[in-house]
This record gives structure tokens, C-alpha cells and sequence, in this order.
């Protein structure tokens, strides 16, 4: 029996072995193994640290960070809400 056309199980493998190959090269290319890859980022792209990041713990940030840099926060609100804008840190 002679086959005229590409049966569905022909079709699949052909396809998942496409699909194999064009992850590589992705993967390839990402990792600068095949076309140089890809640029590194430049440092003033990068976020600059903010007063108010915190240092990150095993349960989230650090309790006191977050507490002192909350006491800060009302008590600059406070200065805000008492007319002092010229004393309210920032």
C-alpha cells in the first residue's frame, strides 16, 4: 500500500521537531552561544535603590524597616495636616 499524503502522526512529529528546534535557538541565542545574544543591560537602566526599599527576609521585609519607614510616613502627614509644610521632612 502506497501512501499519497502525510498521515496525521508524520504531521505531529514533524511539527513537535520544529518546535524543539526553534526553542533551542531561542534558548541558543538568549544565552549568547549562537549570534552573539543578547546585549547586556546598561547601568543607568537599571532602577536606582529608593529610600524606601526594604531589605527582603525569608517571611517578606524587614518588620523594623517597614515600621520606621511607616512612623516617618505619619509623621510627615501629621506635619502636612498641622499647616508645618516648611518643618514636614521629604
Amino acid at each position: 500500500m502506497r501512501r499519497t499524503a502525510w498521515s496525521n502522526t508524520d504531521m505531529s512529529f514533524v511539527f513537535a521537531v520544529l518546535v524543539i528546534l526553534v526553542i533551542g535557538g531561542a534558548v541558543a541565542y538568549a544565552t549568547g552561544r549562537w549570534g552573539g545574544g543578547l546585549a547586556p543591560a546598561e547601568p543607568e537602566l537599571r532602577p536606582a535603590r529608593t529610600p524606601s526599599d526594604f531589605d527582603v527576609v525569608l517571611r517578606g521585609y524587614r518588620m523594623d524597616e517597614v515600621d520606621a519607614r511607616i512612623a516617618d510616613l505619619e509623621q510627615q502627614v501629621a506635619d502636612l495636616r498641622d499647616g508645618r509644610r516648611g518643618e514636614a521632612r521629604g
